[in-house]
């Protein structure tokens, strides 16, 4: 490696453990936080269809954009690039996988998925997550609620979220995967997950960024081996400076995280609207991208910032052990305490 090279992966290390200094501490919010829903697109959301399975004692929704049933590439990362984004997954091998881990106390117990209410959206035209692999999502989670769980296809949709107004075209795949489709998908997906939520007229909130390191498992945070920012972003209604709120936690994608794309997503999204009418914390945990060197080889390899959905910080990703899950865990945790 050039020394010119070499300075840069330094320099990189060290600003990244520098970039929360001026983010605010997570805020306790006394929030309610026995129940809450989750949502997530691409890598995002098959991340939160692992954190439904491993956490179903306290998930009570989960939203799916763009993603594939639980546990989908097991220990075999050649399925990450073949049958898990392309193919037709068996979502009977996902409840089968979901109910031995479960037996080995990995996850939580595959009867309160019973409980979990699902919302999964493919786009018809999206060439990255075929429609058959998200399909068998809806039909995972079906297998445990299926009252409770709903499949759409967006016609036009390309891989991205689709919005009312903001992003590229509705059909491409770009950055920064917000895409213009006319449609409220967000406001549909949490309006299903939480049918109930009082509405406030004229609500309004306060997007603020946040410190994640502190929450990081602390020998993973030292050898940064967990991709997670130090950067994340909290909406917070006002209405919840004063009154109890629910949470919700709202994953980016790949190449969409704070590092490529700032605010973007937690910003224009569309969830904070909704959750200031409705008294709903929306949580943004942050992933940035990461790659091996010379002189930090250890670093696992994550070059888009993706969630972990194939194993790459380590063997556990989809159990409640998972560093990334353990971390989101403990940031609705914070959010629940008294101030």
């Amino acid at each position: 490696m050039a020394v010119g090279q070499w300075i840069t992966s330094i320099i990189g290390l060290f600003c990244a453990s520098l970039s929360a200094v001026a983010a605010e501490r997570l805020p306790r919010l006394h929030a309610l936080t026995d129940e809450w829903t989750i949502s997530g697109l691409s890598a995002g959301a098959y991340m939160a269809s692992q954190v439904a399975v491993a956490r179903s004692g306290q998930v009570r929704g989960v939203g799916v954009f763009a993603g594939g049933p639980f546990y989908c590439v097991g220990i075999d990362r050649r399925r990450a690039q073949g049958e898990c984004l392309t193919g037709a997954p068996d979502p009977a091998a996902a409840r089968r996988e979901a109910e031995r881990l479960a037996a080995l106390r990995l996850v939580d117990p595959v009867e309160g998925l019973a409980k979990v209410r699902a919302w999964v959206m493919a786009g018809a035209a999206d060439d990255v997550v075929a429609e058959p692999v998200v399909r068998a999502t809806a039909q995972f989670f079906s297998s445990f609620n299926a009252s409770g769980t709903v499949f759409e296809v967006q016609p036009g949709l390309g891989h991205g979220l689709p919005t009312r107004d903001f992003g590229v075209d509705c059909g491409a795949t770009a950055s920064p995967f917000l895409n213009r489709c006319g449609v409220p998908a967000v406001a549909r997906m949490l309006a299903h997950l939480l049918p109930a939520a009082p509405v406030t007229t004229g609500a309004t909130g306060r997007l603020l960024a946040i410190d994640q390191n502190e929450f990081v498992p602390a020998l993973r945070r030292f050898w940064k081996t967990t991709s997670l920012d130090a950067t994340a972003y909290v909406f917070v209604p006002q209405e919840c400076n004063r009154t109890r709120c629910r949470v919700h936690v709202a994953l980016h994608g790949c190449r969409q995280g704070v590092a490529l794309v700032g605010d973007t997503f937690a910003r224009h999204a569309g969830y904070n609207e909704w959750a200031a009418a409705r008294r709903l914390i929306v949580l943004y945990p942050q992933v940035r991208p990461v790659e091996p060197s010379f002189v930090a080889w250890w670093l696992p390899h994550n070059p888009h910032g993706c969630w972990d959905w194939w194993g790459y910080t380590g063997t556990d990703y989809a159990t409640r052990n998972a560093a990334q899950i353990a971390t989101i865990v403990a940031m609705v945790a914070r959010l629940g305490e008294k101030p």
